[in-house]
């Protein structure tokens, strides 16, 4: 008997509403975790969700947002933010101003600041000294140091959560080198246990668990030691009654073979967190982290008199001239009598800092930012000296990733020759090592009109100097797109073609890359213009300014008073300008450049007429290369300036 019409429809009914039904029920899930801050757990459900062909709406992608700014992806969540820019208001526009600082585009982070202040009422004075923050970091961008600061030659698998001088080597924490755990921290990452490794002249060698009596079933990590090595402080993640997890002080002894007495610090309660040791010199005094009550900010430094037999006096705050109402974490005292700790409180770059002070009279004072190259806009911290040198040294940094995952770097005087990176061994006579160039190239199609995703658009990738097709493909519902590059064209000086079309309702983007640039070209994505039934719109988006060093032209002048007199008389209509530079100078310098000589088109625009309300500029530096003049390509000075302009672009339908 063949099913009947209704009984059909039924099915599909039912079926379509169990989906339904999940999807609402993985979005509750989902907001649940977020508000937990789980914002791991949550950013998984949400990307799955978008993967099955769901549309995340408006504030469940400015939730994303959070979810990659609070897990240190300040990259992605810049993305998002930039995408949302006039969405967004209250606590959602402070985030994104503070992940702009971060991300160390300091001019684009105080406009946001300042259009943020008004809305963020008992903010004002965070505020302000998050503006006085990036107009320091914009003064101090360049700074000559008689010191380097180069990644050190370990693997840690993971994160790095601290490093210690130990007798002739180092030990420091890190995920198992064997496989990867199914158990991850709140981040989505592996457990870290304590490893040691031999230290000599900038050389790492003999990698081994530091002890078995230290493994636990959680992170430990910020380790201490007394001058003679005999005892050990380390933070380790206690998991206490109720559910929560709680950072915790313990000390350990050393018998001559083994790590033993594991003792908690009656500093510690299951109430606040206490993390993050530093002993003293002399060894009479212990130094830590703590968010108890009674503080100046979320985090602050503390010390504490170690009376020795498991005996410690009362905990002292460290007082407001090193404590702020941000987080100040990994103290360490020198030998001369310094405090060193990270803040994202005082002034810096942006995250966290590396800062030092004096003890005069009773109290830490004098603190004073450490600059670069010891600082950068990414998160700095973790710094500790030599006591057998005092100009050599380790910090922890994220400057060389996304910003999720740590690395140790090693600190040298100048005049010293950096290490020497280990040799590669070849994997054959004739062979050349592929890993060093690209596998695929991943990126993501959107509408420059409303960012929406650009799904069945064809992507193909040619052969640049003979045009034959290396590759090509169709984005998803999602505008996500992966094309795995052939072998034999993953070698140096590769020239590629990628053409980017969707039917008759866009208009057709060319580009040509070096294989050392398409992933950067990918991770930025790739906005098509769509094609208007309007012809005055589709004049509109064909419009480009441009500018020489941060001067628009005559010629640019000339297309700001056609694009006045169009937005004079539809009002309706919200344009972008989209600044963009050539692959010269420096990176972020460019980006500052973009976004300044895009507002000089909005102040200008203004003049004539036009609201600010139909206006939205926004710098992008050296993201969008129009021809293959990317870094290191020697190119004329008309082929660089080809890429200085200004794109005009239909953003959005005032209603």
């Amino acid at each position: 008997m063949k099913p009947s019409l209704r009984s059909i429809l039924l099915y599909l009914f039912l079926v379509n509403t169990a989906f339904a039904f999940s999807q609402s029920s993985q979005l509750r899930k989902a907001g649940s975790l977020f508000d937990r801050g789980e914002y791991y757990a949550s950013l998984q459900i949400y990307n799955q969700l978008v993967k099955d062909g769901y549309e995340l709406d408006i504030p469940t992608r400015i939730k994303t947002g959070h979810c990659y700014y609070n897990l240190n992806n300040i990259e992605r969540a810049f993305e998002i933010f930039a995408e949302l820019e006039d969405r967004l208001s209250g606590f959602d526009l402070f985030i994104y101003a503070s992940t702009t600082h971060k991300f160390g585009f300091y001019s684009g982070a105080i406009a946001l600041y300042k259009k943020a202040r008004p809305q963020m009422t008992g903010k004002q004075g965070h505020i302000d000294e998050m503006i006085r923050a990036c107009e320091w970091a914009e003064r101090n961008q360049t700074f000559t140091s008689q010191y380097l600061i180069n990644p050190l030659n370990i693997t840690t698998f993971g994160q790095s959560f601290g490093i210690q001088f130990f007798n002739n080597g180092i030990v420091y924490s890190s995920k198992s080198p064997e496989k990867d755990s199914k158990q991850k921290d709140r981040q989505g990452m592996d457990f870290l246990s304590l490893y040691y490794s031999d230290f000599k002249d900038g050389e790492v060698a003999g990698t081994r668990l530091f002890s078995k009596n230290l493994v636990f079933p959680y992170h430990v990590g910020a380790i201490a030691f007394t001058t003679d090595f005999k005892t050990m402080f380390y933070t380790r993640v206690v998991r206490v009654r109720g559910g929560n997890n709680i950072l915790k002080v313990f000390s350990v002894n050393y018998d001559g073979n083994e790590w033993v007495n594991e003792q908690e610090l009656g500093i510690n309660s299951n109430n606040f967190d206490n993390a993050h040791p530093a002993v003293s010199p002399d060894n009479k005094f212990l130094y830590f982290t703590s968010n108890r009550p009674g503080g100046y900010g979320g985090k602050d430094l503390y010390v504490v008199e170690i009376k020795g037999n498991g005996i410690y006096g009362t905990p002292r705050n460290l007082g407001p001239r090193i404590n702020t109402f941000g987080d100040e974490q990994y103290p360490f005292v020198s030998k001369d009598n310094l405090l060193y700790f990270s803040s994202d409180g005082h002034i810096g770059f942006g995250g966290l800092d590396l800062f030092k002070a004096e003890y005069k009279n009773g109290e830490w004072t004098n603190v004073e930012n450490m600059r670069q190259p010891f600082n950068s806009n990414k998160d700095d911290f973790g710094y500790v000296i030599n006591p057998n040198n005092s100009k050599q040294g380790f910090l922890s940094s994220n400057r060389t990733s996304d910003g999720s995952i740590d690395a140790i770097f090693y600190v040298q005087p100048r005049e010293e020759e950096p290490p020497k990176p280990e040799p590669v061994k070849p994997l054959s006579d004739h062979k050349v090592d592929l890993t060093i160039y690209p596998r695929s190239f991943n990126s993501m199609l959107t509408s420059t009109f409303n960012g929406d995703f650009v799904a069945g658009g064809e992507i193909i990738i040619n052969d640049a100097f003979t045009g034959a097709t290396v590759v090509k493909g169709i984005s998803g519902h999602d505008g996500k797109v992966s094309l795995k590059i052939p072998d034999n064209y993953r070698k140096e000086g590769q020239e590629f073609e990628i053409i980017v079309s969707k039917g008759d309702g866009f208009q057709t983007k060319r580009l040509i890359v070096n294989i050392m640039e398409i992933e950067d070209i990918g991770k930025g994505g790739i906005a098509l213009t769509p094609i208007f039934s309007d012809t005055g719109l589709n004049e509109l988006s064909n419009m480009v300014i441009p500018f020489i060093g941060n001067s628009i032209t005559p010629e640019g002048y000339k297309v700001l008073d056609k694009l006045s007199a169009f937005l004079i008389n539809n009002r309706h209509v919200v344009i972008k300008l989209n600044g963009l530079t050539d692959a010269r100078g420096n990176r972020l310098n460019n980006l500052s450049t973009s976004q300044s000589v895009a507002e000089k088109a909005e102040e200008y625009l203004k003049t004539k007429g036009v609201s600010d309300d139909n206006i939205i500029p926004r710098g992008y530096g050296e993201r969008y290369l129009t021809n293959s003049c990317g870094r290191g390509k020697l190119c004329t000075e008309e082929e660089h300036l080809e890429n200085r302009r200004i794109n005009v672009v239909v953003w959005r339908f005032i209603k």
